[in-house]
């Protein structure tokens, strides 16, 4: 798999997951989408990464 970070359905909350050179490491899970987006986001920023949701990378909402 490549290296990206990954929103994932988990108990129904949403754990936001960085894969990265053949390692996966669960980062956080929060309640919502939107609040698990927001932080994909913000660790996709700082590892210079995409982020996924269901197989589909997903862009940045801005406003």
């Amino acid at each position: 798999m490549n290296n990206q970070v990954r929103i994932e359905p988990k108990g129904g909350k949403f754990a936001v997951v960085l894969e990265h050179d053949g390692s996966t490491q669960e980062m956080d899970v929060r309640d919502t989408y939107q609040e698990a987006e927001k932080y994909a986001f913000y660790v996709a920023s700082r590892v210079k990464l995409d982020v996924y949701y269901r197989g589909q990378k997903l862009d940045e909402r801005k406003g």
